[in-house]
C-alpha cells in the first residue's frame, strides 16, 4: 500500500488545550469521558468578556478531539457562577459587537452544532446564565438550585439564549411571565416543567452526572454518537429559526440606548450585577412560589443596597482584589 501523499492534519491533544484554557476550566478525561469544569482562576467562574469567548473555543476545541467521547460540563463550587470579574468587561465597549454578537451566537451553537457527542450538564447549585448545562443533552441540578432571568431587572433585553431556552423548555406563557417579571423557580418547580431531568442531593450532582455517562459509554460508539445527534435535533431547529433574531435584538435594544445616551444612571455595573444575584438567592424577593408583590426596580434596588449594609456583603472587588 502506497504512503498516503498528504498525512492528516495534527489537532491538539488534551495535554495542549487544557494548558491554553487552564485559567478558564478544569479538564479531566477518564475512559473518554470529558468533565469540563468551569472556573476563574482557583475561584468559582466570574462571568467576563474572556470566558464569554473561552467556552466558544472550548466547545469547538473539544469536537475535533475524537478522544472525546462523553462530555459533562460543570461548575467549580457549591453554586453555579454567582459573580462577575469587576474588570471582565473592560474591552466591551470597543468590541461590543465581537462580544455581544460573535461571541454569544458561538457559546450557544457550538454546544448543539460542533460537539456531536453525548453531553451531560450538573448543575451544582443556585447562579445565572445555565446556557452551556441546559444545552446539554441531560441537564441534572441539586436540590437547592434556583432559576431566573433577571435581564430586564438590568434594562437589558433578554436576548441571548436564556430567554429562548426558556421559551422552549417551559413553554411560551409561562417563560414570558417569568422573564418579565424576573421571578425565580425552584428546582422542583424546574424539574415539574421540564427544564431540568434529575434533581440530585447538594454536593452530589457531578457524581450522577458520572454514574449516566458510564452507563452511555457502555454503549457501541457509534450507536451513542448518532443517538447523540437525534437527541440535539429539536435545539438544532430552534437556533437555526431563533438564535441571531435573539442575539440581534439584544445587541440593538444596547446600541440604540447608547445612542439615546440613556445607559447610564439606571444601567447596573458588573459589581452591581454580582451583588443583585447574591440578594436574590439569599432571599425569597422574587420567589415565584410566594406571588409576593411585583414591585419597581428602583424599590427592589434600594432594598438590595439596605440587605447588602445589613449583612456585610463583600462586592468582588473585594473578594478577588483590585
Amino acid at each position: 500500500m502506497k504512503d498516503i501523499m498528504a498525512d492528516y492534519v495534527k489537532l491538539p491533544e488534551l495535554e495542549e488545550y487544557r494548558e491554553w484554557f487552564k485559567d478558564h476550566f478544569d479538564l479531566y478525561r477518564e475512559d473518554g469521558i470529558l468533565q469540563v469544569t468551569m472556573k476563574t482562576n482557583d475561584h468559582p467562574m466570574c462571568w467576563s468578556g474572556a470566558n464569554h469567548r473561552a467556552m466558544s473555543q472550548l466547545s469547538r476545541i473539544i469536537s475535533l478531539d475524537r478522544k472525546n467521547e462523553i462530555l459533562i460540563w460543570t461548575h467549580k463550587g457549591d453554586n453555579w457562577m454567582m459573580d462577575k470579574d469587576p474588570h471582565g468587561w473592560s474591552t466591551y465597549a470597543k468590541e461590543r459587537f465581537d462580544h455581544q454578537y460573535i461571541d454569544d451566537t458561538n457559546l450557544i451553537k457550538n454546544m448543539i452544532f460542533d460537539i456531536d457527542i453525548p453531553t451531560i450538564g450538573a448543575i451544582p447549585g443556585p447562579g445565572f446564565h445555565w446556557d452551556s448545562a441546559l444545552l446539554c443533552d441531560i441537564t441534572l441540578a441539586s436540590e437547592d438550585a434556583k432559576f431566573d432571568d433577571d435581564h430586564l431587572f438590568f434594562g437589558l433585553v433578554a436576548g441571548d439564549g436564556m430567554f429562548m431556552l426558556m421559551q422552549h423548555f417551559l413553554g411560551t406563557k409561562r417563560a414570558n411571565y417569568l422573564m418579565y417579571t424576573c421571578r425565580q423557580w425552584t428546582a422542583q418547580q424546574a424539574l415539574d416543567w421540564g427544564w431540568v431531568n434529575e434533581l440530585v442531593p447538594k454536593g452530589k450532582v457531578i457524581d450522577r452526572a458520572w454514574e449516566i455517562a458510564r452507563m452511555l459509554k457502555t454503549l457501541p460508539r457509534e450507536t451513542r454518537t448518532i443517538q447523540s445527534q437525534l437527541c440535539k435535533r429539536p435545539l438544532e431547529r430552534l437556533l437555526v429559526n431563533d438564535l441571531k433574531l435573539h442575539t440581534v435584538s439584544e445587541q440593538y435594544s444596547t446600541m440604540t440606548r447608547i445612542a439615546a445616551r440613556d445607559y447610564g444612571e439606571k444601567q447596573t455595573d458588573e459589581k452591581d450585577m454580582s451583588m443583585a444575584h447574591h440578594y436574590r438567592y439569599a432571599t425569597n424577593e422574587h420567589d415565584e412560589l410566594l406571588q409576593s408583590p411585583i414591585r419597581s426596580w428602583d424599590e427592589i434596588r434600594e432594598d438590595m443596597v439596605a440587605w447588602g449594609e445589613r449583612t456585610g456583603y463583600q462586592d468582588p472587588d473585594k473578594v478577588y482584589g483590585e
